[in-house]
């Protein structure tokens, strides 16, 4: 399966929907003409914490950003709903990748907190990702033929 946080963004969108009524969900923040509620996932980070032959442990570092009307007079209510609802449900979720089939990510490390004008649900994915280059450098070793010299 083929992992991409486009991929993430909508199988999270997929899921939230039913919790969400009416949610709008972008793949990224946008500028100009946002229709709230809404929300985006951004990834803040991501760190190689093993590779192994052809594959790499990776810990990935999403931010998914909450939005309402920033004139609501109980915008800050709205949010702590939201982030309960997330802490509920979001323990895992459905991710749909190429079309080849679905798995479930965990999510760890979660935490939220509200600025002014937006819920942050900060959550990591720890994810295996089959690399494309098939690189043997045992191969590579072996090919290797230099001599020592004593100058």
């Amino acid at each position: 399966m083929t992992f991409s946080i486009n991929n993430v963004a909508a199988s999270l969108a997929q899921y939230l929907a039913p919790l969400f009524p009416g949610l709008t969900f972008y793949q990224d923040p946008v500028q100009q003409s946002l229709q709230t509620p809404c929300a985006f996932l951004q990834q803040r980070s991501s760190t190689i914490k093993r590779r192994i032959g052809s594959r790499q442990y990776l810990e990935i570092q999403l931010d998914l950003t909450y939005l309402v009307d920033y004139n609501l007079p109980n915008m800050q209510q709205l949010y702590q709903q939201a982030a309960a609802i997330l802490d509920e449900n979001l323990n895992s979720f459905p991710y749909v990748g190429d079309g080849t089939g679905e798995a479930v990510f965990l999510t760890y490390d979660r935490q939220w907190r509200i600025d002014l004008d937006a819920l942050h649900y900060n959550f990591a994915l720890h994810v295996w990702e089959d690399l494309a280059v098939d690189n043997n450098p045992m191969q590579t070793l072996q090919e290797l033929n230099q001599g020592v010299t004593n100058d």
